[in-house]
């Protein structure tokens, strides 16, 4: 004779079945055996079945299972909303903002993952590229992805670390990345990387893995020129630059690009007007304001490189220490003495150890001391 042979799981949900007098049929471990049940093997495999079974249900309700506190509940939801606020800033381009939402997540719970990710971008968007470093690696601890290896990868290179990006950059290439625009982002900073180094071939390797998966890359294009200037190939770097700003009329690196070009081959007033364009987009262009600076000494015209570089100091709230003594610097070559000395003070207040400031302050003293004695008599 053959019988069904109900479960240890199955009796007991059997019985709470017929307790409460909810007989509906349930699904997931519960199980029915069919086992003929008519000679002394077939039973004692039957029992050892419920056995199994028995004890299979036993594991799982003893299993331990953890409660939380009224306070962690409270906890989990703050840490919730505060995420929610923060991405919210951060995509809105609020980071500094974000970046207090984001240490109050990581107080309340130091190894939140994505806390980590976004305090990384917002401590990198701000050039706090140590801090930021710290906290993508802890990140990557985590997460144990490509992409959060890329992104500890991207701060070395952001920073300099030319030799310990590209060894981070190879490990992740290891991986299949189905994400295109981080593969593009991760060709382009390693052909940015073999410029530097003078590998002018291998960048054009990686350049070119990048332009297959984005062509009208204007940002591409101006690293495309860049590469052609270190060649000398003056009319190609053109022809690059020329595209990019046709892709994009407001890339300002394009426009200083053309700058350093047309500069090279002699037409400088094409130059300047390029150069004086790339400014008006983008007036914090560190590479732009430092050419402005160098051909106004060039040309013996400094109006227009004083002027931007005010502009600039005023719009950082005078506390970009180096730019404001190049301000101070460019000041003393226009013959501007008394508000160079004011912009020297400002350096030294910011940095009294910041190198030369201190013996121009004396110099500028000695100067204005002079003329003021000239005048009085």
């Amino acid at each position: 004779m053959s019988e069904e042979i109900m479960t240890g799981p199955e009796i007991l949900r059997d019985n709470v079945a017929r307790t409460t007098g909810n007989t509906s049929n349930t699904t997931g471990a519960a199980q029915k055996v069919s086992i003929n049940t008519d000679t002394a093997a077939g039973r004692a495999h039957a029992l050892s079945e419920i056995g199994k079974a028995m004890a299979e249900f036993d594991a799982d309700i003893e299993a331990p299972v953890k409660i939380q506190t009224e306070e962690e509940i409270k906890n989990e939801y703050v840490v919730s909303m505060l995420m929610k606020n923060a991405v919210v800033l951060v995509k809105a381009g609020e980071g500094r903002l974000a970046f207090n939402i984001l240490r109050n997540v990581l107080i309340r719970k130091p190894e939140h993952g994505e806390a980590l990710k976004l305090m990384g971008q917002c401590l990198r968007d701000d050039n706090r590229l140590e801090e930021a470093l710290k906290c993508l690696r802890a990140y990557a601890k985590i997460a144990r992805t490509p992409e959060a290896n890329a992104s500890v990868a991207e701060v070395l290179y952001l920073s300099e670390r030319d030799e310990a990006a590209l060894a981070s950059y190879r490990d992740v290439l290891k991986n299949v990345i189905t994400d295109e625009a981080l593969l593009f982002d991760i060709y382009k900073n390693v052909g940015n990387i073999h410029v530097r180094a003078g590998d002018y071939e291998a960048a054009e390797e990686f350049y070119d893995k990048a332009y297959t998966l984005q062509p009208e890359s204007h940002v591409l294009l101006v690293n495309y020129g860049t590469l052609e200037i270190q060649r000398g190939q003056w009319d190609e770097a053109v022809s690059r630059f020329r595209r990019a700003v046709e892709i994009n009329a407001s890339s300002d690196r394009a426009w200083v690009g053309l700058a350093m070009v047309h500069r090279t081959m002699g037409d400088l007033e094409l130059a300047k007007a390029n150069l004086e364009r790339a400014l008006d987009i983008n007036g914090a262009n560190r590479t732009a304001l430092r050419l402005a600076v160098e051909w106004a000494a060039q040309d013996h015209d400094f109006s227009s490189a004083i002027s931007h570089l005010q502009d600039y100091v005023s719009d950082k709230g005078g506390e970009d220490t180096e730019m404001c003594f190049t301000l101070a610097k460019t000041l003393v070559q226009a013959g501007r003495l008394r508000e160079a000395r004011i912009e020297t003070e400002r350096v030294l207040a910011l940095d009294p150890e910041f190198e030369n400031a201190d013996n121009l302050a004396r110099v500028l003293d000695k100067h204005l001391s002079s003329q003021a004695m000239e005048h009085a008599s």
